[in-house]
């Protein structure tokens, strides 16, 4: 399985094989041993019982897909963005 890179909000989402220890086959397959990459980042993941991922910075939401987990925390980020930008410029206005 090579690389899968998708650009979203102006953001770059990759997800790859992990280096010499990555899985191969059937387990890159199924997400096991993938790196998650947000704009260059490893962004850390884990399984919950279910099967499903979740991200370790944004644990609100959960996905049987990394990359639609990676879009929805891309969202959340942007949106924390827009809020602490409208605070700042509320505290100096």
């Amino acid at each position: 399985m090579g690389p899968v890179r998708e650009e979203y909000k102006g953001h770059r989402i990759e997800l790859r094989v992990r280096g010499d220890r990555g899985a191969r086959g059937a387990e890159a397959e199924q997400g096991e041993g993938l790196e998650l990459l947000i704009d260059d980042e490893v962004v850390r993941y884990g399984r919950l019982p279910d099967g499903r991922y979740a991200l370790h910075e944004y644990a609100y939401d959960w996905s049987n897909d990394l990359t639609d987990l990676a879009r929805k925390a891309i969202e959340y980020r942007d949106r924390a963005g827009e809020m602490r930008a409208k605070q700042n410029r509320d505290k100096e206005g």
